[in-house]
């Protein structure tokens, strides 16, 4: 029965390690905002890249012990386990990309693409609150969500919202955040709307965290279109044996929004507001201090250099560790790795 509100959170066996942590946290800021929730769950190990992982049954049975404990406690929730079946393809195709021939499973990358569409399909809302399992809140507003569908109501080109990327500063500017993605050009710059509190208009939308008005997608898109790979994406994605159909689902959904002149609209809200913080990195160290990063998010220990900007930085924690591993030889080596063993 489709709800007026849901909260649609998408996982990997991989994601357990961060979410057991973050998934209580998401759920203490949006749970009670919506009428339903549903864990999406994609368990289709890629063949390679960054999405396949040593020990993935292990991972995949404590993601989902996880989360039936969490459906045990939660009348709202369920879980979904992303189906691949033809029929379930064909549904979605149907439903998303009526006028596409073709409907991939995976991004060219081995990225998750049907697993977003399914999601957003099983959420059955008018409103779907999205967002990938380690996204981060601050702020704590319980009537942003209403808020946000008071932005969508009255402002026709507004197709999604989101909470503020990034703790607000005292002016209520952002850091360098265009949008851009490799795959489209002519992005515009954020615009900054008149409200009470910080509020951005972007022409673009990022699947780790939005707000979808389902029906106003229907009546101004309708149909999604593939973005085809350019020659290099596709020679790497048919070294790696992934499929070399599409760029990733944000692509897809941001050259629509182009095409109709659609936004979305990010903004803090009244009072404290909500916002959100994307931890860029995994390492062990931040697997072990994640219950303390957020402790800090929620309390409002926010650095100043850490205010206006999405992703965690280093004024907040600390990724020496992380970025010692993401050196121009360390990632060559992994590249290597990955190519030999695909």
């Amino acid at each position: 029965m489709q709800v007026r509100s849901a909260l649609q959170i998408n996982l990997h066996p991989l994601d357990v390690r961060h979410a057991v942590h973050t998934l209580p946290h998401q759920l203490d800021v949006w749970g009670d905002q919506v009428d339903r929730i549903v864990f999406t769950v994609d368990t289709r190990q890629s063949k390679s890249g960054r999405y396949s992982g040593l020990a993935y049954e292990e991972y995949r049975g404590r993601l989902f012990a996880l989360l039936e404990a969490i459906a045990q406690r939660s009348p709202k929730a369920e879980i979904s386990e992303v189906d691949y079946s033809p029929a379930a393809l064909e549904s979605v195709r149907q439903r998303y990309f009526s006028t596409s021939r073709v409907y991939p499973e995976k991004a060219f990358d081995g990225g998750p693409f049907h697993a977003y569409f399914h999601g957003l399909s099983k959420a059955d809302a008018d409103y779907v609150v999205h967002m990938d399992s380690d996204m981060l809140f601050g702020g704590g507003s319980q009537v942003w969500l209403d808020e946000a569908i008071g932005w969508l109501s009255r402002t026709p080109d507004a197709l999604f919202a989101g909470p503020l990327p990034g703790p607000p500063r005292a002016d209520g500017t952002l850091a360098d955040l265009h949008g851009a993605f490799p795959g489209l050009t002519g992005f515009q710059p954020p615009e900054r709307l008149e409200a009470a509190y910080p509020a951005y208009r972007f022409r673009s939308v990022s699947t780790r965290i939005f707000v979808l008005d389902q029906n106003k997608f229907d009546a101004s898109v309708g149909a999604l279109e593939l973005v085809r790979p350019n020659l290099r994406r596709r020679i790497r994605a048919k070294l790696f044996r992934q499929s070399p159909l599409t760029m990733p689902a944000e692509e897809i959904i941001s050259a629509a929004m182009m095409r109709k002149g659609l936004s979305r609209i990010d903004f803090l809200g009244s009072g404290a507001g909500l916002y959100s913080l994307h931890p860029p990195y995994r390492t062990d160290t931040f697997y072990r201090e994640l219950p303390h990063l957020i402790a800090r998010i929620v309390a409002g220990a926010i650095p100043e250099a850490q205010r206006g900007e999405y992703d965690v930085n280093s004024s907040m924690f600390d990724w020496t560790e992380a970025l010692r591993q993401k050196t121009t030889g360390r990632r060559l080596a992994r590249a290597v790795r990955a190519l030999l063993s695909s």
